[in-house]
């Protein structure tokens, strides 16, 4: 009995794809650090990660029941709960609408109404804009997309109560330009898989050097922006130091992708190390700035 329950708990978390929103809670407590110029208290800290992580979650599953048929298609997603008949559609639906009814509560009640609602449309526009009109039309699909991957920086910062000003859609920015050059490299790796679903990617609609094209000038506007982060919200040396050191790696990386030196998973990889750490270094300078202050 145990242990077909714990085989149930196995597929829930398989299907929430757990591994796909982490990355992204990563930019959520920086930003409710650099909203207060300090840190927030644990509960709310804690609030924030349950809300935002159950309304991505939420997307993440209805986007899975929507793609149902074409995920059976492609060799990365084949072996998906709702694809293996593990779990229904009908409980895919169910789970979707309850995590994200509870994740918006979390928000709304224990953080602020703005952040419950930011995360709210977020929740939606993958659901419906992203999944149903973009992803089956465009092979820009990922960059209007994208908005819903940045939307966590809103969500953070709101969630303490400071008002969205230019440092906050800024950090967004800087998330949003990320995102499409991070998901092509990914997409080139797994070209074959989006044309068995009929997927319009850019690897699959381009040819492999416009779309490391592409990947280098949203790579280039990355690094643009996080330097720009810096002056706006009041960053110091070892921000800055992050940022260059991150930043021209990034930039070697895109270029050696174009040149063939590196395969398309290796600037995948390193994507997600950059966005990690670049928010980490705000946490890092505005640390090592207050303690200076207290000294």
């Amino acid at each position: 009995m145990l242990s077909k329950k714990i085989s149930l708990v196995k597929k829930f978390v398989k299907l929430s794809k757990l591994r796909v929103v982490e990355l992204l809670l990563v930019t959520t407590i920086p930003s409710m650090i650099v909203s207060l110029y300090s840190m927030p208290p644990l509960t709310l800290v804690l609030s924030t990660l349950v809300g935002g992580t159950l309304l991505a979650v939420s997307a993440n599953v209805m986007n899975q029941v929507f793609e149902i048929e074409r995920d059976k298609l492609m060799q990365r997603t084949a072996d998906r709960p709702l694809v293996t008949g593990e779990l229904t559609k009908s409980t895919g639906i169910g789970f979707s609408i309850i995590t994200g009814i509870i994740g918006f509560a979390t928000l709304y009640l224990l953080t602020t109404p703005t952040a419950a609602y930011i995360g709210l449309i977020a929740n939606q526009f993958y659901i419906f804009i992203y999944t149903l009109i973009l992803k089956p039309r465009t092979n820009q699909n990922i960059v209007i997309g994208g908005a819903a991957g940045a939307a966590p920086v809103l969500i953070g910062w709101t969630a303490t109560g400071s008002t969205l000003d230019i440092g906050a859609w800024l950090l967004f920015l800087l998330v949003f330009m990320w995102t499409p050059a991070h998901f092509w490299a990914l997409s080139i790796e797994n070209k074959e898989d989006y044309k068995h679903a009929d997927f319009p990617m850019l690897p699959t609609q381009e040819s492999y050097e416009r779309s490391t094209i592409y990947i280098a000038i949203y790579s280039c506007a990355t690094v643009l922006i996080s330097l720009a982060v810096a002056p706006v919200l009041q960053l110091g040396i070892v921000y800055l130091l992050i940022s260059i050191f991150l930043g021209s790696n990034l930039m070697l990386k895109s270029f050696n992708l174009y040149k063939k030196n590196i395969k398309p998973i290796k600037y995948f990889v390193f994507s997600n190390t950059y966005l990690a750490v670049i928010f980490l270094g705000i946490v890092a300078d505005i640390m090592w700035t207050l303690r200076g202050i207290a000294v």
